[in-house]
């Protein structure tokens, strides 16, 4: 297929390793991948705080910047983000031509799972993984059951990692409960951020795991803050470097 890259700001500027883990991935498996120009902000930052006209200029950059490519599929590494951009490009933009973008953005995630799902990894990561299932992707995406719903238990981030040989794959206890990085709320709410961020994890680590590993840059970036801060002996990974290494 061939897929145009959305890379969020974060990402970009701050886990740029995440970015190139997911290009590296898809071309592994056969994909053609580009990133195109004009990329910014989806805006979730201005949006989430009620500045909605503020957000528009933004939004609208980022929506144009993939109007009009040829495309398959518009994959992107970050849940949060992507659910933003999709939400925010209905509310600013109800042509065809923005629906046409919406209608092809996908997380990763979900993306590999059920659009051009993998049967394999032949190269083992013989480690025990503590599985970070942030908000967004659960409850917005669905790439998880949430533990308040009642539907049968299912988990696209780990059906992947179980095709990965030698992962061991754990939970924190409560497994789903936010890591308080909430975007704007980490700023606005420091300390309640900091106090849920440090419980979860303490969680992680208390599975004798070495990697929390998640589909969400923004809440691994939260973690690992508190993480090096409290010297906790272990590291976080976004799933395209561990299936990219996988391959």
């Amino acid at each position: 297929m061939k897929i145009a890259l959305f890379i969020p700001c974060l990402v970009n500027q701050l886990l740029p390793q995440v970015a190139i883990a997911t290009t590296e991935l898809l071309e592994k498996l056969g994909h053609d991948v580009i990133l195109p120009e004009g990329q910014t902000c989806c805006g979730q930052p201005m949006t989430n705080s009620g500045c909605f006209n503020e957000a528009r200029s933004t939004v609208m950059k980022l929506l144009n910047a993939f109007k009009g490519v040829e495309c398959d599929a518009i994959v992107c590494p970050a849940a949060s983000c992507l659910v933003a951009a999709k939400e925010n490009f209905h509310e600013y933009d109800n042509s065809p031509e923005a629906k046409a973008v919406i209608d092809k953005l996908y997380e990763l995630t979900e993306f590999l799972h059920d659009v051009a799902p993998v049967d394999s990894f032949p190269r083992a990561f013989p480690h025990k993984v503590s599985l970070q299932l942030s908000c967004h992707g659960l409850r917005m995406l669905e790439l998880a059951n949430a533990s308040e719903s009642m539907k049968p238990g299912f988990n696209k981030m780990a059906a992947l990692l179980e095709k990965v040989p030698g992962v061991e794959i754990l939970y924190p206890e409560p497994r789903d409960e936010c890591c308080g990085f909430g975007g704007t709320f980490a700023m606005d709410e420091g300390a309640v951020s900091a106090k849920m961020g440090n419980d979860k994890a303490q969680a992680h680590a208390n599975t004798g795991a070495e990697y929390i590993v998640g589909f969400d840059p923004s809440c691994l970036m939260h973690l690992d803050g508190l993480i090096r801060r409290r010297q906790l002996p272990i590291e976080i990974r976004h799933l395209a470097q561990i299936l990219n290494d996988a391959i």
